[in-house]
Formats: C-alpha cells, sequence, structure tokens
C-alpha cells in the first residue's frame, strides 16, 4: 500500500506534462504561421519569376501619368537631351539562362515585328466640278502623297523611316529605345544624329524643328473592346491632354515586348503626354489610333500590316547608330517643297481652260505666266492642298513654284501638316498665286 502513492503520482505527471506539451506545440504553430506570412513576399534572389509578376493589368481611369512603362524594376527610363551625345548603342535581345534568369546578350539578328502605317489628317476640300478634271490623275496624286511609316521593332528598341507627304525628307528617321525618353533623329545624306527631347515630335513633324512644347499631365481610361484590325482584336484606351483626346486600339501581338510601348510613346509625344504614361504594356500594339485635337481637326494613324521578323539588323535599329556623330545643330533649313512631280501636277486635268488674268494691285507681285505660286507670309510652315491632295509644304517667309499646273480653276486650302489648323477653302485661278498668311 505504501507504493501506491509514487504510482498515482507517476500517473499524474505524464498528464501535466501532456498539456504543456500541447501548449508549446500550439506556441510552435503560431510562430511558424506568423513566419511565413512576413516572408511570402520576398522572393529567392535566384528563383524565376513569376510569371504573374510581369503581368499587364487593364488601363484604369485616371492612371497617373507618372507611371512607368517599364516593365522591369530597375531605374526609369532617362530623358534625352538636344545638347548631349549618347553613348554607343548596341541592341541586346533577352535570353533564359538554366536556372531561370532573364539574361541579355549579343546576337547577330533580333527577332521582332515588322509594321507598315500611315498617318493622315482628314480629306481635304474636293476640287470643282467641271469636264476637264481628271479625278484618276488626283487620287493618284493622294495615294503618292499619303504619309508613310515603315517600323521595325525588338522588344527594346524602334525604328520609324518616314516617306511619302511628310515635310521631312524622304527616308527621316526616328529610333527609340525602352531605357531613354525622347527620340534620335537621323537625317538623310547626312553621318549624324540629332535628339528630339520628348514633347518635340510635334515640333518636329509639323516645323522641321527640335523646340520642346510643354508636357501636361495625361489620364488613361479604358474604353472596352475595340473593332479587329488587320485581323487581330483590340480593346479601346483613351488618353487625354490639354493638347488632344486619344483613342487608342491596341492589339496584343505575342512576344512584341515593349516594341509596341515605344510606338504608344511616339503617339503619346505628338499630342503632348508625358512619355511615362501608362497606356500600353508588354505585347500591346497600338494598331489604329486618333488624335482629336482640342483647337481643331485630327489625326489618324493606322497599321496596315504586320510582319514578324527574325532577322532584324541590331545595327538599324541601334540609338544612336553606330559610328554616326551627334549634332546638336537644327535640322537644316528650307523654303519650301513639291510633294509631288510636275507630271503628277499636270494630271490634274485632262486639258487646260481659259480663266480671267488675276487682278494685281499695288505692291502685289507680278502676275504669274504659268502654274501656282504658293508663298507664306505667316509664322508657321504650312501644307498646300489642291484639289484635297496635299501637293507642296511651305516654310514661313518661303516660296515654292508650281509650273506644270495646266490653266483652270482648282480649290486650294493651306493647313499645317498634323491638321490642327486650317484656313477655309478657296477657289484660285491658275496661272496665279496664293499666300498662306493672306487668308
Amino acid at each position: 500500500m505504501a507504493a501506491a502513492p509514487p504510482r498515482r503520482a507517476a500517473a499524474a505527471r505524464p498528464a501535466g506534462w501532456s498539456r504543456r506539451a500541447r501548449r508549446a506545440c500550439r506556441a510552435c504553430v503560431v510562430g511558424l504561421l506568423l513566419a511565413s506570412c512576413k516572408t511570402v513576399a520576398v522572393d529567392p534572389l535566384d528563383a524565376a519569376p513569376s510569371p504573374q509578376a510581369s503581368a499587364e493589368p487593364a488601363p484604369l481611369a485616371n492612371v497617373p501619368a507618372t507611371a512607368t512603362n517599364a516593365v522591369d524594376a530597375g531605374p526609369p527610363p532617362e530623358p534625352l537631351r538636344t545638347d548631349r551625345a549618347l553613348e554607343p548603342d548596341l541592341p541586346r535581345e533577352s535570353a533564359r539562362e538554366v536556372g531561370g534568369k532573364d539574361a541579355a546578350r549579343e546576337a547577330k539578328e533580333l527577332a521582332g515585328y515588322a509594321f507598315q502605317a500611315v498617318v493622315r489628317t482628314g480629306e481635304g476640300p474636293p476640287a470643282p466640278k467641271g469636264a476637264e478634271v481628271n479625278a484618276a490623275g488626283i487620287e493618284a496624286a493622294r495615294r503618292k502623297t499619303e504619309a508613310r511609316v515603315a517600323i521595325e521593332t525588338s522588344q527594346t528598341r524602334a525604328r520609324f523611316v518616314l516617306s511619302g507627304g511628310f515635310v521631312l525628307p524622304q527616308g527621316t528617321e526616328l529610333r527609340a529605345r525602352t531605357d531613354r525618353y525622347g527620340h534620335v533623329v537621323v537625317w538623310p545624306g547626312e553621318a549624324s544624329y540629332r535628339v528630339a527631347e520628348p514633347g518635340a515630335l510635334r515640333s518636329l513633324l509639323g516645323e522641321r524643328r527640335l523646340d520642346v512644347a510643354p508636357l501636361s499631365p495625361a489620364t488613361v481610361t479604358s474604353a472596352g473592346e475595340g473593332g479587329r484590325r488587320v485581323n487581330l482584336r483590340t480593346r479601346r484606351v483613351e488618353v487625354s491632354t490639354r493638347a488632344a483626346r486619344a483613342t487608342l486600339e491596341l492589339a496584343t501581338v505575342r512576344d512584341a515586348g515593349d516594341g509596341g510601348v515605344l510606338i504608344c510613346r511616339m503617339l503619346l509625344d505628338l499630342m503632348s503626354a508625358p512619355p511615362s504614361t501608362r497606356a500600353c504594356g508588354p505585347d500591346d500594339v497600338p494598331v489604329h489610333a486618333e488624335l482629336r485635337w482640342t483647337t481643331q481637326g485630327s489625326l489618324l494613324f493606322d497599321v496596315l500590316s504586320i510582319g514578324r521578323r527574325v532577322d532584324l539588323q541590331p545595327a538599324d535599329l541601334a540609338a544612336p547608330p553606330a559610328a554616326f556623330a551627334f549634332t546638336a545643330a537644327p535640322p537644316p533649313p528650307a523654303t519650301g517643297e513639291s510633294l509631288l512631280s510636275r507630271a503628277d501636277l499636270a494630271a490634274f486635268r485632262s486639258a487646260p481652260i481659259d480663266v480671267p488674268p488675276p487682278v494685281v494691285h499695288d505692291a502685289q507681285e507680278s502676275p504669274v505666266e504659268a502654274g501656282l505660286l504658293l508663298l507664306n507670309s505667316s509664322d508657321e510652315l504650312r501644307v498646300g492642298w489642291l484639289d484635297g491632295v496635299a501637293v507642296a509644304w511651305v516654310a514661313p517667309g518661303g516660296r515654292e513654284w508650281l509650273p506644270s499646273l495646266l490653266r483652270g480653276r482648282y480649290v486650294l486650302q493651306w493647313r499645317t501638316f498634323l491638321g490642327d489648323s486650317w484656313g477655309a477653302p478657296r477657289t484660285v485661278a491658275v496661272p496665279g498665286s496664293s499666300d498662306a498668311g493672306g487668308q
């Protein structure tokens, strides 16, 4: 009987120890849960990035204009300056290393896309009615003077080559890269490059200058599903600044990377929006854009074709081009240029008709003996539209003579290249003259 108490004590000790063990276990579990909650957002340095890490959310209303388009978490792009040269550029392509990390490597050829696009600013006033009006010749001229853009993009670079009805020389290039804001300008026939700072494209395309327009805050709003363009489904995004309201139709293009973002930046620059405005994301490509100016008029950007490329040359996308010298000088001056050949202009009419000679007032120039003399006494570069076709541009204080136009009546309108300002159309007699500053 004396041994019974020790047995009871022995039986009681395990029960007490079990309660302590359970409390300790619960504390351990709680501690582990708290520890896991604190570390769940930290990724190991060598871990592959989550597929959601680079996902681009749909644009929301009133997205801050300071949001960046950069896909990675690196430093924000650096704005270019017209007075500073750039370091030599060597485009690279992204490659996946063993272990899941992305790395940049040199490549003899780059994969990307080639686009053919046009820029339009609406139709001009039509030709007057008459049996001598050659509609086929006018339509052929309209096609020749359409402003065309050939675009090549890799995942980090873009090259825009201008032709057709731009006021810049045929073959002028704009080059862009994701780690810089602004554009490198390559003037044809020169072994040098210039820099267009953010906000300078309106001046460059409209005035052949590199003046920087003030940027204004931009708001971005999702506008739902868009139409089907170049056989791709699109979604609409609305962007508003003090200069314009734009509707962008974005298509998802596989492996486009930030090439489409650079096209977006070009369009945003035209409407004086900050280049950091988050209108496009990775693999987004604007295939249609309508910019409605707050003054008047609009500008349309349309992609006509898209082609996959695996043979892009890094040298063609380098910004700046290799071996090209930097210049801070303004673009070469010019007073005006006809956008059509003499034969194209002569084809506007099938035959000449007699018209009364123009009345010449005191202090005016002598009457023109043939063709049409275009003058510009205004302070802004203007484009002369004849019978609904952009036929010539004239710089402030300049003149351009179109000697091959046949005698007769035509409808002339003076406009800016971007279509944000124009005068009233008027009927002009040829031979004769018209002054953009006298409207």
